[in-house]
């Protein structure tokens, strides 16, 4: 069954390049693993304005296990993990994830 993990992120205003460069870095070569996401998908609000609220990153996996793997595998990249580490200059700042695994 699919699983979804949803990143709500708050982009500090002015940083919204920043934060989307950073992002785009996500896919380069040596971050690529066996286990990788089905869909990856980035909302933000439309009203009342498209800088007024969080970011939402949707990322689709095939199964608890494929996240599991892909999980396990940023967790032991240091590439990664200094990418998206929270640092006092990082353009965005991480509200909240959430796991959903479908019915």
């Amino acid at each position: 069954m699919a699983v979804i993990a949803i990143f709500k992120y708050q982009v500090k205003p002015g940083r919204m390049a920043d934060f989307m460069a950073k992002s785009k870095q996500a896919v380069d070569p040596q971050f690529v693993s066996k286990a990788m996401p089905k869909s990856i998908r980035m909302f933000r609000s439309t009203v009342p304005g498209p800088d007024t609220g969080p970011i939402i990153l949707m990322i689709e996996y095939e199964d608890m296990a494929a996240y599991g793997a892909r999980t396990a595998f940023e967790n032991s990249t240091p590439a990664w993990k200094n990418l998206f580490e929270a640092k006092p200059d990082s353009p965005e700042t991480l509200l909240s994830v959430e796991l959903l695994t479908e019915c």
